[in-house]
C-alpha cells in the first residue's frame, strides 16, 4: 500500500482505507472519555439531538473533507462514455496485422492493407466512432494518383455521420502540420465534435502524436497510421486490428476519455483521475483474449501525467520487455536516438540505448531495423554506430555471446515520389521478443515519453498467434533488398 496522505491510505483497488483514520478517532474518543467521563459526549445520539451543538464544526469538517476529497474520484461523468463500458470480453476476439505498403514496394506476404481495414471499421459502425489523430490530410484536394484511398476513408465517415453514427475527434492542436481542413469540414457540418489538445500550453513542448479508432466501443485500429492518405498509399505502416473486442475497445477508450477531457478549454492535469478512467489492467494483470489462442493483453500509454491508477506508463512497457528478454530483442522504429530532439534544452535520455546494450550483455540477440529519409538526423546513426560497436567487448554467457546488430531500411521513390512531403518511410513503431509483442505509436527518443502522448498494445501469446505474425513481418523486412548494413 502507498501512503497518499497523512491520514488516509490507498487499497489495492485505488480507494481509500480508513483504518488508520478511524483508530485515530477511537483513540481520541477514548482519552476523552477517561479525562472527562462526567461530561456529556458532545456527538452522542439522544431522544431529541442526534448531533449537538458542540460536535456541529467537526461534522462540518467532516462532511467537507468527504466533498472535496472523495466524491470527485466516484465522478462517473467524466469519461463522457456513449454506453456501459464492459471489463470483460465474451467470446472470440478477431486480432491481426494491418499494413500500408507503399506503392512500388514488393514485400510479401502482407496483411490487410489499413484502408480497408479503417472502410470496414467506419462503415461497419452503427453507433459511434472516437478518433485520436496527429493531423488530417485524408481529403486533400490533389490529383495524386494513390490519394483516392485517402478520399474513400472520409467519404466513409461522412456517410456514417448521415447514418446517425455520433463521431468525436480528439487532434493535436499545436503542432501546424496541416491545417486539418477534413475536420473543420466535418465541425462546420455538424458531422462530427472535435476538440484540440495543445500539449505546448499543458507542457511547454509535444504533440498528441497517437492513432487510433474505436467503433462501437466492439472494433479497434491502433497503429502508426496517421489520417493522412499518404499513410495508406506512401508510407510503410504497422497497426492492430481487434473484431468484436469490447474489452480491449472499453480500456482504450479510457485513454481517449483524457484526451477528451483534456481537450476541453483551459483544462489542467488532475492531481488524481478519478476513478472511472482508471483500468486494472497492466503488465501484472493483463486482460485474456481467445483470439485462436489464448493472448494476454495491456494498453500503455504516455505522457506519465496523462496515467490514472493502473494505466503501465508507456516506457516501462518497453524497458520491462526488453529486460525480460533471455534470447531476441528484434526492433523496428522510424527513429530511435538517446535524447530528446524537439526541447528548447535537449537532453542526453539513454533509457532505451542502456536497455539494448544491458540485454545483449546478458547473450540477447538484438536486431534493430532504423529508418533512413530525407528527414533522418545525422547523429542518430553515429548513435546506432556505437551501439553496434559494443559486439567485441560483450562477454560469452551460458547461452553463447550476445550481439546487436543494426540494419537501414530505406523506401525507394521515383523522380515524382520524392516530391511527396512527408512520405516514402518506413513508419513502422514495434518490439518482438521471446515470446511477446509491442505495438506503438510513439517513435523512439525521449519528447515521445516525456512530453508527447503515445498508446502501446503489449500482447503476450507465446510463440504463437499474433507473435507469429509479427515476427514474419519483422525477418521480411530484415531480409528485404530495401534493408542493408549500417556503415
Amino acid at each position: 500500500m502507498r501512503r497518499s496522505s497523512a491520514l488516509f491510505i490507498e487499497t489495492h483497488d485505488g480507494r481509500a482505507d480508513m483504518t488508520n483514520f478511524e483508530m485515530d478517532l477511537f483513540d481520541t474518543r477514548m482519552s476523552y472519555f477517561k479525562t472527562d467521563r462526567d461530561e456529556e459526549q458532545c456527538c452522542s445520539s439522544s431522544k431529541n439531538k442526534i448531533i449537538k451543538p458542540a460536535c456541529v464544526p467537526i461534522t462540518v469538517i467532516s462532511l467537507f473533507i468527504i466533498t472535496l476529497v472523495f466524491l470527485p474520484l466516484f465522478n462517473e461523468d467524466d469519461l463522457s462514455s456513449p454506453e456501459k463500458l464492459t471489463d470483460k470480453c465474451s467470446g472470440k476476439c478477431g486480432l491481426a496485422p494491418i499494413e500500408s505498403i507503399p506503392t512500388n514496394v514488393t514485400l510479401t506476404p502482407h496483411f490487410q492493407p489499413t484502408h480497408e481495414y479503417w472502410l470496414d471499421l467506419i462503415g461497419n459502425a452503427s453507433r459511434h466512432i472516437e478518433i485520436a489523430a496527429l493531423y488530417w490530410n485524408l481529403n486533400e484536394n490533389t490529383t495524386y494518383a494513390t490519394s483516392n484511398a485517402g478520399k474513400k476513408v472520409f467519404q466513409a465517415l461522412i456517410d456514417a455521420a448521415h447514418r446517425g453514427v455520433q463521431i468525436r475527434i480528439i487532434q493535436d492542436g499545436s503542432a501546424g502540420l496541416s491545417k486539418n481542413a477534413d475536420t473543420k469540414y466535418l465541425a462546420d457540418h455538424n458531422l462530427a465534435e472535435v476538440r484540440n489538445l495543445n500539449f505546448t500550453r499543458l507542457f511547454g513542448s509535444g504533440v498528441l502524436h497517437t492513432k487510433f479508432i474505436i467503433a462501437d466501443m466492439t472494433n479497434v485500429y491502433v497503429g502508426s497510421a496517421n489520417m493522412d492518405w499518404k499513410s495508406l498509399t506512401e508510407v510503410k505502416e504497422l497497426g492492430l486490428a481487434f473484431r468484436s473486442c469490447s474489452c480491449v475497445a472499453a480500456d482504450l477508450y479510457k485513454i481517449f476519455a483524457v484526451y477528451w477531457r483534456m481537450g476541453e478549454p483551459d483544462s489542467k492535469i488532475p492531481p488524481a483521475w478519478p476513478i472511472s478512467f482508471r483500468t486494472q489492467y497492466n503488465s501484472r494483470k493483463p486482460m485474456k483474449i481467445d483470439s485462436d489462442v489464448m493472448t494476454e493483453v495491456f494498453l500503455s500509454s504516455s505522457p506519465e501525467p496523462f496515467n490514472p491508477k493502473g494505466r503501465e506508463f508507456d516506457l516501462t512497457a518497453i524497458l520491462d520487455l526488453i529486460h525480460s528478454a533471455k534470447k531476441s530483442v528484434s526492433v523496428s522504429v522510424m527513429d530511435m536516438i538517446p535524447q530528446t530532439l524537439y526541447m528548447k534544452n535537449n537532453i542526453y535520455w539513454p533509457k532505451i540505448d542502456d536497455a539494448l546494450r544491458d540485454a545483449a550483455f546478458r547473450g540477447v540477440k538484438v536486431r534493430l531495423l532504423i529508418s533512413k529519409w530525407d528527414h533522418s538526423r545525422k547523429q542518430m546513426f553515429v548513435f546506432l554506430k556505437s551501439l553496434q560497436d559494443i559486439n567485441t567487448a560483450l562477454p560469452q554467457g551460458k547461452n553463447g555471446t550476445g550481439s546487436i546488430t543494426v540494419k537501414i531500411f530505406q523506401v525507394p521513390a521515383s523522380e515524382e515520389q520524392k516530391k511527396l512531403p512527408f512520405a516514402r518511410v518506413n513508419h513502422n513503431k514495434y518490439l518482438i521478443t521471446d515470446e511477446a509483442v509491442y505495438i506503438g505509436t510513439s517513435n523512439w527518443s525521449g519528447d515521445y515519453f516525456m512530453t508527447t502522448a503515445g498508446v502501446g498494445v503489449i500482447l503476450r501469446s507465446g510463440i504463437s498467434g499474433i507473435w507469429k505474425d509479427v515476427n514474419s513481418i519483422f525477418e521480411r523486412d530484415w531480409s528485404s533488398p530495401y534493408a542493408s548494413d549500417l556503415n
